[in-house]
């Protein structure tokens, strides 16, 4: 089964000084309209049930730190699947042979992280991914290119990344393609679909689906400015 989960799908290049994006939470001049209430950092936290989770039916939590940009008349969305925590209370714990996991259960910031969140999380660069998204219709941007051909030996891979504004609140979708010159491809999605927007546009929740499958529910918050920190080793 092609995976494109939240969990393992974020990889590559940084933001900080990218050409032609302009700080986060500032629109800027070229930002397309209606764009305001996404351009910022966010932190994105998702509790959802793995269903190859066998022996637990306790929930899962995952969390990331997203910042979007105005990048001409379009967006940049970056994603930061390992936010840093000064505390760090609740979120891992060790295992039989010495290795950190996260714990099971639908894990919530308490006061003193919440107040993290609100300052601004750090951020590692360690699997970051980042995509331009251009504008295709009303309210609407989606990444370019597609799955390049392939030979028959080799297998290819492509995401496409989109952000649409509804009645509800912003729609967030990764579609991801695999395929080889021999094969069919295989596509899977990721999608987030926001049902309430709070607190002057500050933080929204919305329901989370992975390849197609209602999976469980997600809440973006917006942060004080980001800061990088160096990628553990």
């Amino acid at each position: 089964m092609l995976a494109c989960g939240v969990v393992g799908v974020v990889g590559v290049v940084g933001v900080a000084g990218t050409a032609g994006t302009v700080a986060a939470g500032d629109p800027g001049p070229g930002a397309a309209s209606g764009s305001e209430i996404l351009v910022g950092d966010w932190y994105v936290l998702i509790h959802h049930r793995d269903p190859s989770a066998l022996g637990s039916q306790l929930p899962v939590w995952d969390d990331q730190i997203w910042r979007i940009e105005a990048d001409g008349p379009g967006l940049r969305w970056s994603i930061f699947p390992h936010p840093e925590f000064r505390d760090g209370s609740g979120r891992w714990e060790k295992l039989p042979g010495g290795e950190e996991a996260r714990t099971l259960g639908a894990w919530e910031p308490n006061p003193d992280q919440r107040g993290e969140i609100a300052r601004g999380l750090a951020r590692s660069a360690q699997d970051e991914r980042s995509k331009r998204l251009d504008p295709v219709g009303p309210q609407r941007w989606a990444s370019r290119g597609g799955l390049r051909a392939a030979s028959a030996s080799q297998i290819g891979y492509h995401e496409r990344w989109s952000m649409e504004l509804r009645g509800a609140g912003p729609i967030f979708v990764r579609e991801a393609t695999l395929g080889s010159g021999r094969t069919l491809s295989s596509q899977a999605a990721t999608r987030f679909l926001t049902r309430t927007v709070a607190g002057d546009g500050k933080a929204m929740r919305g329901e989370y689906f992975r390849e197609g499958e209602a999976q469980g529910e997600f809440r973006m918050l917006r942060m004080g400015e980001s800061r990088a920190v160096k990628a553990r080793q």
